[in-house]
């Protein structure tokens, strides 16, 4: 029996795991915190944007560090992290200043025996879920342990995803009781992006929630808080390396009940 690689993704509320046969993308880079796997055990090469060029079997990626990208043909799975969670800081601080750090694949152990399976198919949901987890905890050798943020930042976190982004600085301050110099300081110190980055990576990632039902790219643009279609695109491929038009028409895209819930709300005005 034959079995069919696809482009999938899967949404969870604060992660993503992109499943590929092969990519080549330009130059790319985003607020997540990204692992990435070699399938089949087979290298693939990162290139920064110095020019710099590693083959690895996998890699960790630091928010923000751009790289270009090449899978040819050994499968991938990219695991990106959001900026608020715990995972995120974990694997950021495993980093340990430096924006690409190569891995051997090896080190994942036995989740390397979902590999294979995950990118047929073959997977649900929880354990694609729980292989994302055990991705995380193969680099940082301890468990994920819930984020403890500030009380203050936790409630701009959520008005900014309720906003899509779309809200002032201003409000933001009020909302927290804090000036807004030093809501800016804390705010990057707690989740380790400045706001108006993480306000982008919202977008964006609702955006990408948006692709689990089928609607023009019009309104996904105009839902996700995007001028409009073009400029929804530009940032796509800034951040992906991917058109929205691939992603609606040549990936499967699935999200729990959770990440609905947090992300497949329209705009809020």
């Amino acid at each position: 029996m034959t079995t069919t690689r696809h482009n999938s993704l899967h949404l969870w509320d604060d992660r993503f795991l992109y499943i590929t046969p092969a990519i080549q993308s330009g130059l790319t880079a985003r607020s997540s915190a990204t692992l990435l796997a070699s399938v089949s055990g087979h290298p693939f090469t990162l290139e920064a944007v110095d020019g710099t060029r590693v083959r690895c079997t996998a890699a960790l990626v630091g928010p923000h560090v751009s790289r270009r990208l090449d899978v040819d043909g050994c499968g991938l799975l990219s695991l990106n992290l959001d900026p608020a969670s715990s995972a995120y800081r974990m694997l950021s601080r495993h980093l340990g200043g430096h924006g690409i750090q190569p891995l051997d694949a090896r080190r994942f152990g036995r989740a390397r025996d979902d590999f294979e399976p995950a990118q047929h198919g073959a997977l649900s949901d929880r354990r694609l879920q729980v292989l994302s987890s055990k991705l995380v905890t193969s680099i940082t050798e301890c468990p994920e342990l819930q984020a403890v943020i500030d009380p203050r930042i936790d409630r701009v976190l959520q008005a900014i995803r309720t906003h899509a982004g779309q809200i002032s600085l201003r409000e933001l301050s009020a909302l927290a009781f804090l000036s807004p110099d030093r809501l800016t300081h804390l705010f990057a110190q707690q989740v380790g992006v400045s706001i108006k980055r993480y306000a982008l990576w919202t977008k964006v990632r609702r955006t990408v929630q948006q692709f689990t039902a089928r609607r023009p790219l019009t309104d996904v643009a105009l839902v996700s808080g995007f001028t409009d279609a073009a400029h929804m695109s530009r940032t796509f491929q800034r951040y992906f390396g991917l058109s929205p038009s691939f992603l609606s028409n040549q990936v499967r895209v699935t999200a729990d009940e959770q990440a609905s819930h947090a992300w497949g709300r329209g705009l809020a005005h």
